[in-house]
C-alpha cells in the first residue's frame, strides 16, 4: 500500500514536541483497525485510495463519534459496529447537506433583502434617509466596524464599484448589497422596529439562526458528526419551528429531544422560513430537488447505517419537518 504523510486524529501539528505525529495513508487505516473499525463494506486498499484523493482522515475520522464505544473487556474504547464505509457514507451525506443547505441559506438572504425594500417603498422611504437615521443609532464600536467593513470592500472586485460610488451617502438598496449578512441583519432589525413591522421582526429573529449554519456549510464544515442533544439554556428553538413540527405530527417529547442539538435546530428553523420566504419558482424547486436528493441517499445508499445512529434518527427527523412543510413530497 503506498503511503501518504496525513494529519493525524486530533492535530495536524508538525514534528517535533507534538504528541499526535503525522500519520501515513498506512498508518491511519492501521489506527483505525487498532480502534476496531472493519473494512468489510470497502476494502483497506479503497479506503486508502479514498483517503489520498477524496477526503483527509482528519475529516472523515469525525464521524466516529457517531458510534459507541466498548467498554471494559479486551476490546476496551473500541467503537462497536463502524465500518470505514459507514465513516464514507456519514461523510456524503454530510456533503449532500451542505449543499442543500447552503443554496436555501442564501436565497433566504436574498428573499429577506427583497422583502425590507418592499417595505421601506411602502413607508414612503427614499432609501438614504433610513440609512443616515441608522448609522447615527449604532454605537461608535459598531459604526466603527461597520465603517471598516466598507473600507475593505472598496477594493473587491464585485462589490467596489458600488461602494466608492456611494460612499459618502450610500443608501439601503446599495448598503444591503454590499455589506456581510451580519451587517444587513442589523439594519433589517432596525427597520423593523423603526416601522414596527412585526414580519420584519420575526424575519430578523429567524434569520440570526440560520446566519450560523449559512457559515459553517460556506466552510465546509462537518454538521452531521454531532447532532448531539446537548440541553443548554441558550438554544431553545424558536417556538414558531415547534409549533411547525407539531403540526406535521411530531410528538411534544420528540420535538424536545432533538431540538435540543443547537444544529438540528438551526437546520430545522431554515427549512421553516425556508418555506415561509421563498416564493415558488425555479429557484425554490431546484431546492426542494436537492432536499429530496439528500434523504434519497438517507435511504438508499444510508441503509448500511444503523437506524439508531444519531445522524440517521436526526436526519429522519429534519426529513419529518421537510414533508410536513411540502417541500418535498
Amino acid at each position: 500500500m503506498e503511503e501518504e504523510t496525513r494529519p493525524s486524529e486530533e492535530t495536524a501539528g508538525a514534528s517535533g514536541g507534538h504528541p499526535k505525529p503525522m500519520l501515513t495513508v498506512g498508518q491511519q487505516i492501521a489506527h483505525m483497525k487498532a480502534k476496531g473499525i472493519t473494512f468489510g463494506l470497502v476494502s483497506e486498499e479503497e479506503a486508502a485510495r479514498h483517503l489520498r484523493a477524496k477526503c483527509q482522515f482528519f475529516r472523515i475520522y469525525a464521524y466516529r463519534k457517531l458510534f459507541e464505544k466498548r467498554i471494559g473487556g479486551e476490546r476496551d474504547g473500541q467503537y462497536i459496529g463502524l465500518d470505514f464505509g459507514h465513516l464514507k457514507v456519514l461523510s456524503n451525506l454530510d456533503r449532500k447537506l451542505r449543499d442543500a443547505l447552503l443554496p436555501m441559506a442564501l436565497d433566504l438572504e436574498h428573499f429577506a433583502k427583497v422583502r425590507l425594500l418592499a417595505a421601506a417603498e411602502d413607508n414612503g422611504e427614499d432609501g438614504y434617509a433610513v440609512m443616515r437615521d441608522y448609522m447615527a443609532s449604532v454605537t461608535d464600536r459598531q459604526r466603527s466596524h461597520l465603517e471598516g467593513e466598507l473600507d475593505r470592500r472598496e477594493d473587491d472586485p464585485y462589490a467596489g464599484d458600488v461602494v466608492r460610488k456611494y460612499r459618502g451617502d450610500m443608501p439601503l438598496w446599495a448598503f444591503c448589497e454590499v455589506v456581510s449578512f451580519g451587517a444587513f441583519l442589523g439594519v433589517l432589525r432596525f427597520c423593523a422596529d423603526r416601522w414596527g413591522n412585526a414580519e420584519l421582526s420575526d424575519l430578523h429573529y429567524h434569520l440570526k439562526w440560520v446566519k450560523s449554519i449559512r457559515n459553517a456549510s460556506a466552510h465546509g464544515s462537518c454538521a452531521v458528526n454531532d447532532l448531539s442533544e446537548r440541553p443548554s439554556r441558550r438554544w431553545r428553538a424558536p417556538d414558531a419551528v415547534t409549533r411547525a413540527l407539531a403540526s406535521c405530527g411530531v410528538p411534544k417529547r420528540l420535538r424536545a429531544k432533538r431540538l435540543r442539538s443547537p444544529r438540528m435546530a438551526q437546520m430545522c428553523t431554515l427549512l421553516y422560513l425556508y418555506d415561509r420566504t421563498v416564493p415558488e419558482g425555479t429557484v425554490r424547486t431546484d431546492r426542494e430537488r436537492a432536499l429530496a436528493d439528500l434523504f434519497g441517499y438517507l435511504h438508499g445508499e444510508g441503509a448500511c447505517l444503523p437506524s439508531e445512529n444519531p445522524a440517521v434518527s436526526s436526519l429522519t427527523f429534519a426529513e419529518r419537518l421537510t414533508r410536513g412543510l411540502g417541500l418535498i413530497d
